[in-house]
């Protein structure tokens, strides 16, 4: 019984010492953001244009990469129509 005990208490002790914390993985194309965005406004697409809250392309691609959400910023500067922003680059 008193092993028991002992255990639980170590086993509570090491569990509250680990803390637990996000792993954010950054794509490591983010410099690119600009220049999607500047495709996606040439090609008229509305992923170009600026946020209700007027939050720019550019803006929301750097944070949204930043928070670890990928969004392929290096394919979408390379497409030629809007329809492959979603065919050849969210795969």
């Amino acid at each position: 019984m008193r092993l028991i005990t002992i255990l639980v208490i170590a086993f509570v002790s090491i569990g509250a010492s680990c803390e637990k914390k996000p792993v954010v993985l950054v794509p490591e194309d983010t410099h690119k953001c600009p220049d999607a965005c500047e495709n996606l406004r040439q090609l008229g697409c509305e992923e170009g244009e600026d946020l209700a809250d007027g939050t720019t392309c550019e803006q929301f691609c750097e944070e949204t990469q930043k928070s670890g959400h990928a969004l392929n910023p290096t394919c979408i500067a390379t497409i030629s129509s809007c329809d492959e922003i979603e065919s050849k680059c969210m795969r």
